[in-house]
Order: C-alpha cells, then sequence, then structure tokens
C-alpha cells in the first residue's frame, strides 16, 4: 500500500514499496508529461518532469542513495536497477514499542527466525486526589518500569547474540535502548507513526523499510 503524507515546507512524501518504484516511475511520467532529465544527486535519485513536477526518492533503509550509482539513462531501467537493489536478502533485526507493548524480533526474507512480543498492563492516571493518587501513581510508575524492564530483557534476548544487517525501530524505544546491555545497538531507520507492536507487524516493518521514501514537489 502506498502511503501519502504532507512533507515539511510544502509537497508531499510518498512511501512506495520496493517492487511497485518501477511502476510508479512510469506512472509519475505519464501524469507530468514524460521524464526530462534525472540524476543522483548527495543521496537522492531526482527526477524532473516535463511540467516542471520533480521526485526525489530516496531508499529509506540507508536514509538515501549513493550519489555514485551508475544509474541507467532510462530512468525505467534506474528504476528496476534500484527494485533490485532493495529486494536482495537480507537480515533485518526490528524492534517496536508503544505504551507498555513492544515487539522485537529478526528476519530474513520476510520469514522471523526469532523473537519475542509482550503486553504488559500499566494502570492509567486516575483522578483520585490525597494519598489515593499518590498510591495510584506510585504504582503506575512501578508497573511501567517492569514493563520496561521486561521489555529489555527481551530484546537482550533477542538481539544480544544475534547476527542481523540492519535494525530498524518503531516507537518510543529509547528507554529500552538505554539498557548498557544494549549499547551497540544503533537503528539504521526509525518510524513514529507504529500501531500496537504485534509479531505482524515486525514483518510489516522490515517490509517498510527496504522501500523508498519519495518527496514530490507538488
Amino acid at each position: 500500500m502506498v502511503k501519502t503524507r504532507p512533507a515539511s515546507g510544502g509537497g508531499r512524501i510518498v512511501e512506495v514499496e520496493p517492487e511497485r518504484l518501477p511502476r510508479w516511475v512510469a506512472n509519475f511520467a505519464e501524469r507530468n508529461g514524460g521524464i526530462a532529465t534525472h540524476h543522483a544527486e548527495g543521496n537522492a535519485w531526482t527526477i524532473e518532469s516535463n511540467e516542471g513536477t520533480s521526485a526525489s526518492v530516496v531508499w529509506t533503509l540507508a536514509g538515501g542513495l549513493p550519489a555514485d550509482w551508475l544509474l541507467d539513462d532510462d530512468p525505467l531501467k534506474a528504476a528496476e536497477h534500484l527494485r533490485e537493489y532493495a529486494l536482495e536478502p537480507r537480515r533485518i533485526a526490528v524492534l517496536l514499542a508503544r505504551k507498555s507493548a513492544y515487539s522485537v524480533g529478526v528476519l530474513a526474507d520476510g520469514r522471523i527466525l526469532a523473537s519475542k512480543t509482550d503486553t504488559a498492563y500499566v494502570q492509567g492516571k486516575t483522578k483520585a486526589g490525597g494519598q489515593s493518587q499518590q498510591r495510584f501513581a506510585r504504582r503506575r510508575d512501578g508497573q511501567a518500569k517492569a514493563a520496561e524492564k521486561r521489555a529489555r530483557d527481551a530484546v537482550f534476548a533477542v538481539l544480544g547474540a544475534a547476527e542481523y544487517d540492519t535494525l530498524v525501530t518503531g516507537g518510543p524505544v529509547e528507554g529500552i535502548l538505554e539498557d548498557a546491555r544494549l549499547a551497540a545497538l544503533r537503528p539504521a531507520v526509525h518510524f513514529g507513526d507504529i500501531p500496537e507492536p504485534k509479531q505482524a507487524l515486525l514483518t510489516e516493518t522490515a517490509y517498510r523499510a527496504i522501500g523508498f521514501r519519495i518527496r514530490l514537489s507538488a
């Protein structure tokens, strides 16, 4: 599914699945009077249409495309090259967190090799005042800390000695990664907009990470 959102400073950001990139480029050309030129600049592949609209393509997982890539003279062939590179076999570690839930795993070619997923109960806020409010607050804080500890232990158990090519994270994982045992974990890409972490979301996030982000000028 193609995801679209407004871009800061104007334009739109479109997330395109790796298999769909050649078709997306073909549709872009059809909608905008054909492609006038395309080139690699910085970490992006920029496509300029005959009608003035531009599209800046970056590979999500690497934060961009190397500027020295030898792109084909034909932009559709270039898109096919990028698709094939994005779909090369990789081991991807994924860590997701949201409220008191987490999911962590290692995937290869879309298959989960190892994972742990859990949701802990953390009491909501209360309107009670005085000592009751303080008691509820202490209980809630204790539950939250216990949930984070379980998440840290799970991440260490799954990723501590695992072999993988890159780490993808989603949601508020900062508290989990503060664990000294996880100091070597360095996310290559982070998604802030995730639903509740579940095992199925590991596969979806790994797939999202090998897709492309395209910024349209209009």
